[in-house]
């Protein structure tokens, strides 16, 4: 099917088959690079709303726990003074968007956001969306503590996207809240993103590049290799042409020493051959027609003979005689001189055969040349087996490399998630100090006030014993808080283990990512010596086809000259047999005048 087609329609085919191979490998490697980005982005914006749920929910707990302690054994307005002062000024986030709420059931009792609602039952307010928040978070504390997302108006930037977490302080009927706008989280997601996009599109571009630069450098290999192939065969192919028309003083180029300049040298050497073959063949022709032109000599001569002959039997019969002895003399040498020319007819006969040798040996090459293309084919399937077997091997090393790089970049998100959750747990433990620190000072002021009344007093210092009571009871809590304290030290030491070990697998993944890129290296320089290997083969097959087209069209024009010169051959033997007949009857109706002379003469 492949021979309708010239060589050069075949190379380029090829060349546009690697280069379509090419182009879809890229684009398929392009969207399984965004699809890995999409992956990336939504683990991101889920790894860091969990960290903002992990940190609101420790802030939450702790100072629940801490304001506990703090309003045990008060009366309810002096717990809701004292909530209110614990909460007024803890801010966080790196904008003071994070505060703490407090609330008895739906009623505010501190949002330091928005004093103006404090004392007011909030349980109808709801959201652009439709979410009654405040009844949902009294709801979530008091199953235990839970979260809400719902939407709420940030500072300069209008209604964002929040989550709320809130759960009972112990002991009491009232619950703490706090939440973080999630919008950084989008933003976030966007950044990261655009930065993957950007990556990818810089390492694209720069991949296209470089096989845009192997591409030209394999079209602009190909077109010299098509050139050096499709030259020789244009010149051997006018030089048969020529040679067939019968041009035999042709002039071709053996340069070189590929199978196309063989060919060239083969072509060459059988036009040399049939034009000496030709020269003998033109020489005997040629020696033949002599004789010929001399035995009709003869014959005329003999008629000649014969008229005189008859005008002389009254000028004398002995006189004529003798003259016919003479023509038959000259008959015999022109029977020798044409026995000659059948020896020679015999030796172009002789050529004749050498020629036929010289055309079962270009039969031989013929098959030569076939067997070659068959070897060439063998290889050449063998080698793309090869190919194709590689190229699978590189698909999945590829392939691993990918998941590889996909945990590690998944991990690597998770450790600075951890390290913000960290941060942020740091900034809890610097609350609670804080609360811890304002009670060990009302302890250490209750204590001098009870040692200054006691001795004032004497006796009345008695009174005081409720003073002292409450030191004790302040005491207690600077122990549970110191507890609490304790905790959330526990807390950040957990999150500080989890990142050393993201960290580590991290490090183990980029490992044996090196290890799976070194081994797609390998494979892909594999699969590119096959795929030369493979072009090497296909070049060879091509040409010694070529070469095959060219020695049966020679063949068929050798044996063309053949069969002319076997015809020519026959011809001049008819004519010399002919020849040879007439002679013999003439001879022999001379013999019989001679003797009818002789006996008139007697």
């Amino acid at each position: 099917m492949l021979r309708r087609f010239p060589i050069v329609y075949r190379i380029v085919f090829l060349v546009v088959i690697l280069g379509l191979t090419v182009f879809v490998s890229a684009g398929g490697f392009y969207l399984a690079i965004m699809d890995l980005r999409d992956f990336t982005v939504h683990r991101v914006a889920s790894t860091m709303l969990d960290g903002h749920k992990d940190k609101i929910r420790v802030a939450t707990h702790s100072m629940a726990v801490s304001m506990g302690a703090a309003i045990r054994g008060l009366s309810d307005t002096q717990a809701i003074d004292k909530l209110c002062e614990l909460t007024a000024d803890v801010r966080f986030e790196d904008d003071a968007s994070g505060y703490f709420f407090v609330y008895d059931q739906t009623i505010a009792v501190s949002v330091p956001a928005k004093r103006s609602n404090e004392g007011k039952d909030l349980v109808d307010t709801q959201d652009r969306d439709g979410v009654y928040f405040v009844r949902e978070l009294a709801k979530q504390a008091a199953a235990g503590g839970g979260f809400v997302e719902y939407v709420f108006a940030k500072p300069d930037k209008g209604d964002q996207p929040k989550l709320a977490y809130a759960e009972m302080i112990p002991g009491t009927r009232f619950w703490i809240g706090t939440g973080v706008y999630v919008d950084n989280v989008q933003d976030e997601r966007m950044l990261v993103s655009t930065e993957i996009s950007n990556t990818v599109r810089s390492k694209i571009v720069n991949v296209m590049l470089a096989v845009f630069v192997i591409l030209l450098g394999v079209f602009t290999a190909s077109i010299a290799i098509v050139r050096s192939i499709v030259r020789p065969l244009h010149g051997a192919t006018e030089a048969a042409r020529s040679i067939a028309e019968g041009n035999l003083a042709v002039s071709i180029d053996t340069s070189g020493q590929d199978e196309a300049a063989h060919l060239q040298v083969a072509l060459q050497q059988m036009a040399t051959k049939l034009r000496d073959n030709l020269a003998v063949i033109q020489t005997r022709t040629q020696e033949a027609e002599e004789k010929a032109a001399a035995a009709q000599a003869a014959t005329e001569e003999a008629r000649e003979a014969r008229t005189k002959a008859e005008q002389a039997r009254t000028e004398g019969m002995h006189h004529a005689a003798l003259r016919l002895e003479q023509i038959v003399g000259l008959l015999a040498e022109a029977s020798g001189q044409i026995a000659t020319q059948a020896q020679a007819v015999l030796e172009g006969s002789d050529a004749q055969k050498e020629r036929l040798q010289s055309t079962a040996t270009a039969m031989e090459e013929m098959n030569a040349t076939v067997l070659e293309v068959a070897r060439n084919a063998s290889y050449a399937a063998k080698s793309s087996q090869e190919a194709s077997q590689k190229a699978r091997d590189g698909s999945e090393v590829v392939h691993l490399s990918i998941d590889a790089m996909s945990k590690t970049q998944a991990q690597t998100e998770g450790l600075r998630t951890s390290m913000s959750a960290l941060g942020q747990q740091t900034q809890s433990i610097g609350a609670i100090m804080s609360v811890i620190t304002d009670i060990a000072d009302q302890t250490n002021l209750l204590a001098l006030n009870a040692a200054i009344e006691a001795a004032r007093a004497g006796e009345a210092g008695r009174g005081f014993a409720v003073v002292a009571d409450e030191v004790r009871k302040l005491a207690e809590k600077t122990m549970s808080a110191t507890k609490e304290v304790g905790d959330a030290i526990a807390a950040i030491q957990r999150v500080a283990t989890s990142n050393i070990q993201a960290v580590e697998a991290a490090v183990a993944d980029l490992e044996q990512a090196a290890k799976h890129s070194e081994q797609s290296g390998v494979v892909l320089n594999e699969i590119v010596a096959g795929a030369e290997s493979s072009a090497d083969q296909i070049r060879g097959i091509a040409t010694a086809a070529e070469e095959q087209s060219a020695s049966s069209e020679e063949i068929n024009s050798a044996l063309e000259a053949i069969n002319g010169i076997t015809e020519d051959t026959a011809r001049k033997i008819q004519e010399s047999t002919q020849a040879l007949h007439g002679l013999a009857q003439q001879t022999q109706e001379l013999r019989s005048l001679i003797d009818e002379l002789k006996s008139q003469g007697a």
